[in-house]
């Protein structure tokens, strides 16, 4: 399978209309906002009305990525005097014409066959009551709509046509209450056209939407006379679609069907020639669309709506391809570019350029229905083996081949909040929401509570966090010594530490065990409170074995460092950052944390010292991981993005690799060093794996759709360093001691 990634290009902001107050406050005290825009690439410029009557125009690269040059200032077309609704340049009339339509009831037309020279109002059409709503050009007439209920169709009436721009008059109005009629009152009707559309041919039809939720279609009137300037339009069919007012509508060239969108909530497509309903959708939001474009190579439906939520829909397959969030404002229009494959959003305080990216191969396990609260991956002689565990209460064992379920095991009473496997000993240890561990056999498929010495449950809340330690059998440090001797007196050949973080403000420690029979083993360490305030609770847990710490994180967004062996003691604070730590990642000398703040912050962990504050998401961080491998990151969130990037702790940028965007909210993930495949859970249960190429970008179709890639990927694969290149940090202290040589992690935070 492939995805569609977007990524920003440019945005055009001016302070003649970029505010931060809400569009209700903005306009109780009269602050200007953009309305709609109108890109022309073939003269390179970019019109934007705005709410006060005003048209700001910039000169564009061709691709529409930037102004042309560094300070290419904007003009300002001031002819107007209310807000501007709609606009549309013709290509061929008088070597391209603009027309605008806008509140104060007029039509303008522009020249702009050499708009680099000058921009001249031509003429102003006058014959509307009201707001002017849609403009469409097309078979030598121009087609306007209004408040006023009128649909109006202007032509060159003039007998000579000598004048270079023709002097348009009203040939025809049509209500949308009667057949039509060459004349009519300026009377307001409480019904009136919201959209319209043209498709031209022999026979030209002109499609409008009114406020009711009908769409009529209009052609030509064999009776009314020779020659187009004499010819009227009749009433070919006229049928409700939807239920609210129709406020787009769009003709999708070398189609038979038509796409609307109206104030229902719905956008559907329906025959042109009959008004069959084809395909219809609701918005994922449940909000109203605002605008419509059309993707003519994969044909696609654009939608945007109120939310900022773009979505992809094919009409053929009948299905959603993407559906994203890219702004948190309203998104007014669409417009695609298909042969760049850039798309231009309006909002009201900015116009965006994206560049659309497909091609991005991924693929996905859907067994899980709840939210998946782990991940975690062992490499095996056959191939590799992949575990997850979620909040529907399954633990699920998947072959990293085939991506099929081959094991699940099921949770009958307390929900799953935490997970993480234990390679050694070859058991899955999950945490529950009632304060529960439990052991899990992958071999005989049964579970065991992990309880202390009095054989009470080491936790009073949720278990939000698990991470282990493995330990070799060959210890001889002084503080292992006698674990050590416990180990070979009863026949155990290693062991791993448990860590786990509750919402009770308590890490416990649990000594795993496997013994020469093959028998797995819990024992029950100790636990100590780690945060003090009563509402600091503990999200997130790591361990450095360079340092020989546990990290925690919580709601008070403090990092604290702990002794990890022996008795409680707290070695140092780190601040930083402004809203609760959600996940941790380890490399060496390294920390990364997450947090609510949607930032990522790296620590060096001897010192901590704060090297660098990475920002990749726009919500917060839910889950980290570092690649052994290259040193590279993967981080996700519930913006529905997965994000590679290389730290480059040694300069004061980071480097996005490669990003991957699904309509998901993404909550955990890991990484499968065989396959180089990420895997990533989702809020929705389901579980995404895409494979990184071997420069460390994501795999892709390849051309234009495939996902950049860094060449310091490729440098991170060669070198395989075992920790970030760039900082030379000094040995820790304890790094002498052979026990702490023999450490190493491997665990998974579940946020």
């Amino acid at each position: 399978m492939t995805s569609i990634e977007f990524r920003l290009a440019s945005s055009f902001t001016s302070p003649l209309f970029s505010t931060h107050k809400s569009s209700r406050r903005a306009g109780a005290a009269g602050v200007v906002s953009a309305s709609v825009f109108l890109y022309v690439p073939e003269r390179g410029f970019l019109f934007l009305g705005l709410t006060d009557g005003k048209i700001l125009c910039w000169e564009t690269e061709r691709t529409a990525t930037a102004p042309r040059g560094k300070d290419s200032p904007f003009r300002i077309l001031d002819e107007h005097r209310g807000d501007i609704r709609c606009m549309i340049f013709v290509k061929d009339l008088c070597k391209g014409v603009m027309f605008t339509g806008a509140a104060d009831r007029c039509i303008k037309m522009w020249d702009l066959s050499d708009p680099r020279q000058s921009i001249p109002c031509v003429h102003s059409l006058h014959g509307h009551g009201g707001t002017v709503l849609g403009l469409e050009y097309g078979s030598e007439m121009l087609v306007s709509s209004s408040t006023d209920g009128f649909l109006c169709i202007w032509r060159d009436q003039s007998p000579t046509k000598l004048l270079r721009f023709p002097p348009y008059s009203i040939r025809q109005k049509i209500s949308p209450d009667a057949k039509g009629a060459a004349g009519g009152s300026r009377q307001p009707k409480e019904t009136w056209f919201l959209s319209l559309s043209i498709r031209e041919g022999e026979a030209p039809s002109v499609y409008a939407g009114d406020s009711e939720g009908y769409v009529h279609i209009y052609r030509p009137d064999p009776s009314s006379g020779d020659g187009p300037e004499n010819q009227l339009l009749m009433l070919v069919w006229k049928k409700q679609i939807h239920e609210l007012g129709v406020s787009r509508i769009l003709t999708v060239p070398m189609e038979s069907f038509l796409v609307t969108c109206a104030y229902d909530q719905k956008f559907k497509t329906l025959d042109s020639l009959g008004g069959q309903v084809i395909f219809e959708e609701s918005d994922q939001s449940g909000v109203c669309f605002n605008s419509l474009a059309w993707d003519p190579v994969a044909q696609d439906v654009i939608v945007a709506d109120e939310k900022g939520n773009i979505g992809f829909y094919n009409v053929y397959t009948e299905s959603c391809v993407v559906w994203r969030n890219l702004t948190e404002e309203a998104i007014l229009q669409v417009y695609f570019q298909p042969n760049i494959r850039r798309l231009l959003l309006l909002s009201p305080r900015a116009l965006r350029v994206f560049d659309v990216v497909r091609g991005v191969k991924y693929s996905e396990l859907n067994e899980h229905t709840g939210r998946v609260v782990g991940i975690a991956s062992r490499s095996t002689s056959q191939g590799g083996l992949v575990y997850t565990a979620a909040m529907d209460n399954t633990i699920r064992l998947w072959d990293t081949d085939s991506l099929e379920c081959i094991k699940c095991l099921k949770e009958k009473r307390h929900e799953i909040t935490a997970m993480a496997h234990l390679p050694r000993a070859n058991v899955i240890i999950t945490g529950h929401e009632n304060s529960d561990l439990k052991m899990w056999s992958l071999d005989c498929q049964m579970d065991a509570c992990l309880r202390t010495v009095t054989g009470k449950s080491a936790h009073s809340n949720t278990i939000s966090a698990l991470l282990f330690a493995s330990v070799a059998p060959a210890v001889d440090a002084a503080d292992l010594a006698d674990d050590a001797a416990d180990a070979t007196s009863a026949g155990v050949v290693d062991w791993e530490m448990l860590v786990a973080g509750s919402y009770d403000r308590q890490v416990s420690f649990w000594k795993a065990t496997l013994t020469n029979d093959g028998t797995a083993m819990a024992k029950f360490d100790r636990a100590f409170v780690v945060h003090d305030a009563p509402d600091d609770e503990v999200l997130a847990v790591a361990y450095s074995a360079a340092a020989s710490s546990l990290f925690t994180g919580g709601n008070s967004g403090v990092i604290r460092r702990w002794a990890f062996w022996g008795t409680k003691r707290l070695e140092a604070e780190y601040e930083g950052h402004e809203d609760a730590i959600t996940c941790f990642a380890v490399d060496g000398h390294f920390l990364f944390s997450g947090s609510a703040d949607s930032t990522v912050r790296i620590w060096e962990t001897l010192q901590g010292y704060e090297l660098k504050t990475v920002k990749m998401h726009s919500v917060t961080v839910q889950a980290l991981f570092v690649i052994p491998e290259t040193g590279m990151a993967a981080s996700c969130a519930f913006d529905g993005r997965v994000v590679l990037w290389d730290p480059q702790v040694g300069s004061p940028e980071v480097k996005e690799v490669a990003a991957f965007e699904q309509s998901e909210e993404f909550c955990s993930v890991t990484y499968l060093e065989m396959s180089r495949t990420l895997l990533v859970g989702c809020e929705s249960g389901k579980v995404v794996a895409f494979p990184l190429k071997v420069d460390g970008g994501l795999g892709a179709a390849g051309g234009a759709g495939a996902a950049s890639a860094s060449a310091a990927g490729a440098e991170h694969f060669a070198a395989q360093p075992k920790a970030l290149s760039g900082v030379e940090t000094p040995p820790s202290e304890d790094e002498d001691r052979s026990t702490l040589e023999a450490l190493r992690l491997g665990g998974l935070k579940v946020g």
